[in-house]
């Protein structure tokens, strides 16, 4: 159940299987099993039951603080902005797009981020970081669960211990010399 804290509402649920898409949108024709989408200056709490194994699509979010426990499928975040995501464990792909001024906390076989600007990832990646028409990026490791059970959803994810939260690829950017689009913290 997602259950959601804010000046006007007590609670809400997530769409099931909901459309995606809009103009412009890298992965516009992505459908999610678990989809929120509108709102504003909430906090966000989605269960874990609702969302193992599941694609999760969170959509047009602002000054949000998101809670996602447990592992995820893969999880598509677009157009989000000043929001704090601390999500579990994604044994497939994260894929973000027009985010900016948020922070995410997250743990993933693979990132990819398109036209993202002025946002901090705490990462664990078992892969490379893939950016493209982004800046202000900062990447640091993963050093915090941000929820009970995190370590035995790690384990049950089978991603492992490697990470490679500062090795990331700007397609922007082939010079041998460091992108100017992103940094490490």
């Amino acid at each position: 159940v997602v259950s959601s804290q804010s000046s006007g509402s007590s609670g809400i649920n997530a769409e099931y299987g909901a459309p995606a898409g809009g103009e412009g949108d890298k992965f516009s024709k992505y459908s999610g099993d678990v989809v929120v989408t509108d709102r504003a200056s909430e906090t966000l709490h989605i269960s874990r039951d609702q969302t193992t194994g599941k694609d999760v699509l969170l959509r047009n979010l602002v000054s949000c603080t998101v809670h996602i426990p447990g592992v995820l499928g893969t999880l598509h975040c677009t157009n989000c902005t000043n929001c704090t995501f601390i999500i579990g464990v994604i044994s497939g792909s994260l894929f973000l797009e027009r985010c900016s001024k948020s922070t995410f906390t997250v743990t993933c076989q693979q990132a990819r981020i398109h036209t993202t600007e002025d946002a901090t990832f705490y990462i664990h990646v078992t892969s490379k970081a893939i950016i493209e028409d982004c800046k202000g990026l900062r990447f640091g490791e993963r050093k915090e669960a941000g929820y009970e059970g995190y370590l035995e959803d790690l384990s049950a994810s089978g991603l492992g211990e490697k990470n490679n939260w500062s090795d990331v690829d700007d397609f922007n950017w082939l010079n041998k010399e460091q992108s100017p689009n992103w940094t490490t913290i």
